[in-house]
């Protein structure tokens, strides 16, 4: 039988907790953004001050203290006839909004960066009109646009381009360093091509700022994959040195590559360049048919590449016989999809696309375990008749966020 006083004494409890803003406040802190979009409809006292902006950011500041690991990653790789992603989940069963919210019926990630998403996508300008069958009449008019958006709270914000030719785009957020968020657009600095220049849009101002430098790119330069860690944008490349930009200095500096660029160069593959907890890594392999490949991890002070871990696959193979590892095409054998830094050593893992599934692997001891399977995309098979068309591709990472765009 229960005791009613004891409930007694929680209803009050609660209510003490629910009229004290300042404690309910430091509570709410705490909690996921998605339960907190839920939690909107308890009262216009918990919507106003969940709606707050200052709230949100200090939301996010708190969330990113107190969790620094990605929620899940999306997957893409090209455009889809529908506004959604394949998802892998990391820390629990989650589910991200697909992108019908705004009326687009095409859609990229190009960047994420804590809980905001850089996408290009086909802008409906007009809604299409049906037939009886459910089939468009006509498509309608659309144009190809940038946009900022935040999957939790479906908000997002179109992008005019300052120079109709540019290179890359990246974002750049991180609510502990600022509430604003900025985009790094690089873009031809001459006609020939030669020099290259950076130009900056603030949601601030809501402007962009074509800076005067103009700098040269090192050989191989990979561009378009852009990492944002501890204020400045990273890119890698085949040469010894690669770059980065400091926003806060607004210079380019030089980043150096692993030694093995200065030698050998393309016989190198690199499968993955992101970060995770403020840790940046590199995973480097010369045949992905060898189930071998290399995790270097960039030292303080961009000293040099330090390696981390000699990873082997085979353990992986013989613990799931089932797996086909698609030996038939060297190149699409196995995906590197992220390198995740728990908070311990023993927690560090290798996300692993192969044979349709994502697979975690443990760098520590070895250990793997089955994330999910990934849904096969309909029309896109390879000459090796692999059916999920994941190999290559890119994952973004994505955390719960209420900061507005």
């Amino acid at each position: 039988m229960r005791n009613p006083k004891a409930k007694m004494e929680i209803c009050w409890s609660a209510e003490i907790i629910a009229s004290n803003m300042d404690l309910l406040t430091e509570i709410l802190l705490c909690t996921p953004a998605k339960s907190l979009l839920k939690f909107k409809c308890v009262s216009k006292r918990w919507h106003s001050l969940i709606s707050d902006p200052k709230f949100c950011i200090n939301h996010a500041r708190c969330q990113r203290m107190l969790n620094r690991t990605a929620d899940a990653l999306m997957l893409s790789n090209c455009c889809k006839s529908t506004p959604e992603f394949q998802l892998v989940p990391l820390e629990h069963c989650i589910r991200v909004p697909f992108f019908d919210y705004f009326n687009v019926s095409e859609v990229i990630i190009r960047h994420s960066c804590n809980g905001l998403l850089l996408c290009y996508c086909k802008l409906m300008l007009d809604k299409p009109e049906y037939v009886k069958t459910k089939q468009m009449k006509n498509g309608g008019r659309s144009e190809f646009r940038y946009l900022v958006c935040n999957p939790t709270t479906k908000q997002h914000k179109i992008l005019s381009l300052p120079k109709p030719a540019y290179l890359s785009l990246s974002l750049a957020f991180d609510p502990l360093i600022s509430p604003y968020y900025k985009v790094v657009c690089i873009c031809k600095g001459n006609s020939s091509g030669q020099t290259f220049q950076i130009d900056v849009y603030s949601s601030e101002t809501e402007s962009w700022s074509l800076l005067p430098i103009l700098f040269t790119m090192p050989l191989g330069m990979t561009y378009s994959n852009g990492v944002f860690l501890d204020g400045s944008v990273h890119w890698y490349s085949y040469a010894e040195t690669s770059l980065y930009f400091h926003i806060d200095s607004l210079s380019i500096k030089q980043m150096p590559m692993p030694f093995m660029f200065s030698w050998e160069g393309m016989d190198w593959d690199i499968m993955y360049f992101g970060e995770s907890r403020g840790h940046m890594h590199l995973v480097l392999t010369k045949d992905r048919s060898s189930l071998q490949f290399d995790v270097f991890e960039m030292e303080f002070e961009y000293t040099g590449w330090s390696l981390s871990y000699r990873v082997n696959l085979q353990s992986m193979r013989m613990m799931f016989p089932e797996l086909t590892w698609n030996f038939i095409n060297k190149h699409t054998v196995f995906s590197v999809l992220s390198i995740i830094q728990g908070k311990k050593d023993e927690e560090k893992k290798a996300v692993i696309f192969v044979d349709g599934r994502a697979m975690s692997y443990n760098l520590f001891d070895g250990t793997s375990i089955k994330i999910c399977d990934l849904e096969p995309r309909p029309g896109h098979f390879d000459y090796a008749r692999v059916p999920w068309h994941y190999e290559g591709c890119q994952a973004f990472a994505y955390f719960q966020s209420l900061v507005s765009v």
